[in-house]
């Protein structure tokens, strides 16, 4: 979240309004619900994670602890939802989170997603990112096009995907701050350098020093409730 042109494009496609009450599903530390905040009447931080709320400062945010596949607010609450990289931790109950965050929005109320994938949907490069990724945490690989799918699927309408590319990603930085083991970050980086030449190019790759330069892909899908 060091890069601020990705939350302008998160907050320029929600369209908020200063009479908005927002909810930011998995809020981890609060970086979304910090920079929406200014934009909307009020918003509500859920996170399934203590260690992630205690770390986070949420003066004016209403935090709760709760998994939002759960029953606790009333339906037809919520103008916006923001969901910034966290449905790849869920898997068996996507379509019923999505059901929720359906019922839970007003009558137009609009989600946005916000997720990681692939640089692009070819099997090769799909396979090494899903292999990447499972040395540092259990996830599910979306493809560009598959949240679009899963929103319209679960009664969403007016479905778009705009495509944000993270320039200059340093993934010495990424896993210096991953919280995972050395043994396990040595693995990803040297994934990294000894990747094929597709990779390599696909993420516009560049090795400086001991780092490892790339770009990344990050699809924001959003959505309205009718």
């Amino acid at each position: 979240m060091r890069d601020y042109t990705y939350l302008e494009e998160l907050i320029r496609l929600a369209e908020f309004d200063k009479s908005d009450i927002v909810l930011d599903v998995g809020s981890g530390t609060g970086a979304v619900a910090k920079a929406i905040q200014p934009y909307v009447k009020h918003t509500v931080a859920v996170d399934i994670s203590d260690a992630m709320l205690s770390k986070g400062q949420w003066e004016g945010i209403s935090v709760v602890k709760w998994d939002i596949s759960d029953l606790l607010f009333i339906n037809n609450l919520f103008n916006k939802i923001i969901a910034r990289m966290v449905f790849h931790h869920i898997f068996d109950e996507l379509d019923r989170v999505l059901v929720r965050c359906y019922d839970l929005l007003k009558k137009g109320g609009k989600i946005i997603v916000a997720e990681g994938v692939p640089p692009t949907d070819e099997q090769e490069v799909v396979d090494w990112y899903t292999d990447m990724f499972k040395l540092k945490e259990e996830r599910r690989t979306f493809r560009s096009n598959e949240m679009a799918m899963y929103l319209k699927k679960n009664g969403f309408d007016d479905v778009f995907n705009t495509v944000h590319i993270m320039k200059n990603f340093s993934v010495k930085n990424w896993l210096e701050n991953s919280g995972i083991d050395r043994d396990r970050q040595n693995k990803i980086m040297e994934m990294h350098i000894n990747a094929s030449g597709k990779i390599k190019d696909v993420y516009k790759m560049r090795i400086i020093d001991d780092d490892c330069i790339i770009e990344t892909r990050n699809i924001i899908t959003v959505g309205r409730r009718t």
